[in-house]
């Protein structure tokens, strides 16, 4: 299957960088269909942490104002993983940790690859690619992120069963309930592998 962009427009660049497409594809019928418009964010490549505390079974999230929540719950300010963009030539590794500093005030022991996918495709280009960052909780906690980005973050730390069961209730967008879900498969198993040390072994999908 082939596609061709006949057109491309930037049509507005600011928070956001839409653009607008004339293009077509193939059809699964065969031949190509008629030329189609759509228009994309043209999103950068995301990365999501959720921090993890295999000895005290305790997760670190994040809690701060989402305007795409305004309006449609009561209250916007939404239970998350801490996240951010890859800046040029920043590894997905690198902003997980570097994220983990500024929204949480911890760094992650150890990081585990949990996937990548397209957080709308239908629209935008992003990509968020998830991670579980182990770290010890005892002493986290306080107000973070970055003035000069109208960062206000509050962190929470919880029971791990507590976070689960906020699942599409206050854990209501994409990075936290894929992470949260894939904490509720490995659980155990993450702590079991943790529990033979103080510095736990390196995961075994």
């Amino acid at each position: 299957m082939e596609f061709r962009a006949l057109e491309e427009k930037t049509v507005w660049r600011g928070f956001l960088h839409l653009k607008r497409y004339r293009l077509e594809h193939q059809c699964f019928s065969g031949g190509w269909c008629p030329p189609v418009v759509r228009e994309r964010v043209e999103g950068n490549h995301a990365v999501s942490v959720l921090l993890y505390d295999p000895a005290a079974d305790q997760v670190v999230l994040i809690e701060q104002f989402r305007v795409g929540a305004m309006g449609h719950l009561p209250s916007p300010w939404l239970l998350e993983t801490v996240g951010g963009y890859c800046e040029l030539g920043e590894t997905p590794e690198a902003v997980a940790r570097r994220e983990s500093m500024e929204e949480a005030g911890c760094e992650p022991y150890e990081l585990i690859s949990i996937g990548t996918l397209f957080s709308s495709p239908g629209w935008s280009s992003e990509r968020l690619t998830f991670y579980c960052g182990l770290v010890e909780s005892e002493g986290v906690g306080g107000i973070h992120g970055l003035a000069e980005e109208g960062e206000d973050i509050r962190v929470v730390v919880m029971p791990a069963e507590a976070a689960i069961g906020e699942l599409f209730q206050r854990a209501n967008s994409t990075s936290i309930v894929v992470t949260l879900q894939w904490l509720a498969a490995n659980r155990k198993r993450l702590r079991r592998q943790g529990s033979a040390t103080s510095n736990p072994v390196q995961w075994r999908p």
